[in-house]
């Protein structure tokens, strides 16, 4: 097993460059958070329209590339279609649905740009700063870690099967595909066991990162303030 498999980083090569290492992660997660929520109260077509300023601004100077909504996307048009298809109104149901796709895309561009880049070190810098109780980090990160497993196992099973079988089909596709999802999440939960034992060995939660709060400098406190205006120019426009 890779040594890799029992820490709190992510491999580096998955990481992309950080939105700005000037900027304060704390600041990161609280602007993106807000913005998460000022986009999922928002409803009004103006109010949606500023909001999707920050995606496309991301896309433009090529920090997020379209081709990643593609899988997100198609989940959301069955979305879509279940929506509309229960929905007293097929029009109303096919509105609310596109708008909650919306939504979604938008959170996911702004969170993969601005959250993603901070990786889990950054994350937990974060967490520190802003009190969240140390066991409760520390719970977080390893979440986070044990779903980047479980998509790393999934994507090297379904490499296997297509080098394996490239003309799989019909019923024999189905199987393979129900005995590879319960194959990796049985070897994801054994990952996760030995993860829990090591921090027990380095001396439980408390034998993990240790992270510094440094305080807000200039850009920290300009940034809170333009993303402050940013979210409640949303707000405002969404019920005014």
């Amino acid at each position: 097993m890779s040594k890799a498999i029992y820490t709190l980083e992510f491999p580096r090569q998955t990481l992309r460059a950080s939105l700005n290492p000037a900027y304060s992660p704390s600041v990161v997660l609280v602007c993106a958070m807000s913005y998460a929520f000022s986009v999922s109260i928002s409803d009004k077509f103006s109010a949606l329209l500023a909001a999707s300023l920050i995606p496309l601004y991301f896309i433009i100077i090529k920090r997020f590339q379209l081709s990643h909504l593609v899988r997100l996307n198609i989940v959301n048009l069955i979305m879509i279609l279940t929506i509309s298809l229960t929905w007293p109104d097929f029009i109303d149901g096919l509105r609310a649905g596109a708008v909650i796709a919306l939504r979604v895309n938008m959170i996911y561009v702004a969170f993969s740009a601005m959250v993603y880049p901070l990786g889990t070190s950054g994350i937990y810098e974060a967490l520190s700063a802003l009190g969240v109780p140390e066991k409760l980090r520390i719970l977080i990160i390893l979440t986070l870690r044990g779903i980047y497993m479980l998509s790393e196992r999934y994507s090297s099973a379904i490499t296997s099967v297509k080098l394996r079988a490239p003309k799989l089909r019909g019923m024999m596709r189905l199987k393979i595909f129900a005995y590879m999802t319960g194959s990796i999440l049985f070897q994801t939960l054994e990952r996760s066991e030995n993860i829990m034992r090591a921090v027990k060995c380095r001396g439980g939660f408390g034998g993990f990162m240790q992270s510094e709060n440094n305080g807000l400098n200039h850009r920290d406190i300009l940034m809170i303030l333009v993303f402050s205006v940013y979210v409640l120019g949303i707000v405002i426009l969404n019920y005014a």
